[in-house]
């Protein structure tokens, strides 16, 4: 079965409604950025570590995976050599309409009648 959310961009000033809770998008995104991030980054880590991933830091390095990024190294494919870097974790907010509005007109009629335009009276007059 398709995926049948639709995704939307939203701006800052656009509302958020959880219930009894509305925020603006640009307040719900700030929050998430500052937002736990120290005990998100231990629980990484940790399930990391239990999936036997070793991340070696200096032991005066703070991990710090959402605001500065990890120092690494990344060999990609048809690259002579590594190249330096970090790996910076971005979380994103999405936001996906379940359902567009649609309006069904009750019509007693099977026949399908397409919109008015305004070429309809120049093809009404070609015709007589």
């Amino acid at each position: 079965m398709e995926d049948e959310f639709k995704p939307i961009e939203c701006n800052d000033g656009d509302v958020l409604d959880f219930g009894e809770n509305i925020y603006k998008v640009a307040k719900f995104k700030e929050a998430m950025n500052t937002s736990s991030n120290y005990s998100l980054e231990c629980t990484l880590n940790q399930e990391l570590s239990r999936q036997q991933v070793k991340i070696k830091q200096s032991q005066d390095a703070n991990f710090n995976w959402f605001q500065k990024g990890i120092d690494c190294e990344i060999l990609t494919l048809g690259s002579p050599s590594w190249k330096k870097g970090k790996v910076k974790i971005k979380i994103s907010v999405e936001f996906y309409v379940e359902e567009e509005n649609v309006q069904i007109t009750n019509s007693n009629s099977s026949e399908i009648t397409e919109p008015d335009s305004p070429l309809d009276d120049l093809r009404r007059m070609i015709h007589e």
